[in-house]
């Protein structure tokens, strides 16, 4: 029905499966509505709210170093073998971690954000 232009409603408290079949989501809590489209650029908007990242390359070390000089990261974590990387803003993050790399001479093997699901949005929307 959606293929023919429709518009479905679908409610749950799954996210997970919300996630996996909805182009765009209501979020509504405490009887109001919470936030409207697309979860992920939802994500994007929420200033207050920092963004994190998994990042693996080819020297994670010298990358968290490099990136601690950005002002749009504010926190890199070197756990179990794993760089996390902190920033308050995802979309200015995302412009300059590649040209941060390539001039430390590292190469970028995954850029992954990690709080970017619908549970973490709607997690996020229930605790301001």
């Amino acid at each position: 029905m959606a293929a023919e232009g429709r518009t479905i409603l679908f409610s749950s408290h799954i996210l997970e499966e919300v996630e996996r079949l909805a182009d765009s989501v209501l979020v509504v809590y405490a009887g109001r509505l919470a936030a409207a489209g697309d979860f992920r650029r939802i994500r994007r908007l929420m200033t207050d709210r920092p963004h994190t990242f998994t990042v693996r390359s080819s020297d994670d070390r010298r990358l968290a170093a490099a990136l601690l000089g950005d002002a749009v990261v504010f926190g890199v974590d070197l756990t179990g073998g794993r760089l996390s990387v902190s920033t308050s803003d995802f979309g200015a993050f995302t412009s300059i971690v590649a040209r941060v790399a390539r001039d430390a001479g590292i190469t970028l093997r995954e850029l992954t954000p990690t709080d970017t699901s619908l549970e973490s949005v709607f997690a996020y929307l229930v605790r301001r």
